[in-house]
């Protein structure tokens, strides 16, 4: 059938900045800033799918102990594994956990990406390589799928008439800038940008925010940026406070540095 979907909401009218992680999304507009968990359901579910990893492990082993050297690694060559009734029971479950994990994180990344159309019509964001962050943060990527996240944001965006624009990371460096000019290299356990201009922000939030002042020529807008930081200062510094407020109640993960 011909036509365009009944759309439930309009697209907003912001320009935002994307900075999205292995575990980590900063959303940063000009009226709301936001630093969450990436996926985080998906990581709850995890958990016990990493606890009948271990159940199966356990069970493979006791029903093949001569498959296994005294170092507790497996032998070499051809040989024949036999699995009890119980591990098979075990193993329907794995197979259950991971199709719940995939159905979970396909809802979230449907209710991320309307939380963001909701808000912009422009979405800028680094284009990162997901094949790198493969071999730093495997795990972490296989379970929230980053990427999908953002073919789905780009292919919602851009059916709405939206833009969405994807810069590379070796001219922008938005980890390392400053909005003063100064670049300066960090380690990934260095969460907060602080520069000697005076300029403290939690590292996520700051680099989406450099994100909405790229230009086409894939370089940030110093000028721009150092202008409108007064005003922004205060958009990252609520959510920063809001983060903290929420710390008593519930567990951080330690990449936001609160």
């Amino acid at each position: 059938m011909e036509g365009n979907p009944y759309q439930k909401y309009e697209l907003g009218k912001e320009n935002i900045g994307l900075d999205i992680g292995p575990s980590t999304i900063a959303i940063v507009g000009e009226s709301t800033a936001e630093l969450k968990e990436f996926c985080e359901d998906v990581v709850l579910i995890d958990k016990d799918k990493r606890r009948i990893n271990r159940k199966m492990d356990r069970q493979r082993r006791a029903n093949n102990p001569s498959n296994y050297q005294n170092n507790g690694t497996v032998k070499k060559g051809k040989k024949k594994w036999v699995y009890s009734n119980r591990y098979l029971h075990t193993r329907s479950k794995h197979r259950e956990l991971e199709r719940r994990i995939k159905e979970v994180r396909k809802q979230l990344h449907g209710r991320d990406t309307n939380q963001i159309l909701q808000l912009a019509s422009s979405i800028q964001t680094e284009k990162l390589s997901y094949k790198a962050f493969q071999k730093m943060f495997g795990k972490s990527i296989a379970r929230k799928a980053p990427s999908m996240f953002l073919n789905i944001l780009k292919r919602k965006v851009k059916s709405r008439g939206g833009e969405f624009r994807e810069f590379p990371t070796y001219s922008t460096k938005l980890s390392q800038t400053c909005h003063c000019g100064m670049i300066k290299k960090k380690t990934l356990e260095e969460r907060w940008h602080k520069c000697g201009c005076g300029v403290v922000a939690q590292r996520d939030l700051y680099s989406a925010f450099l994100a909405r002042y790229v230009t086409k020529s894939n370089r940030v807008d110093i000028k721009k940026a150092k202008m409108d930081w007064i005003q922004f200062s205060f958009v990252l510094d609520k959510c920063v406070s809001n983060l903290e407020r929420r710390k008593p109640e519930r567990k951080l993960i330690s990449t936001f540095g609160i």
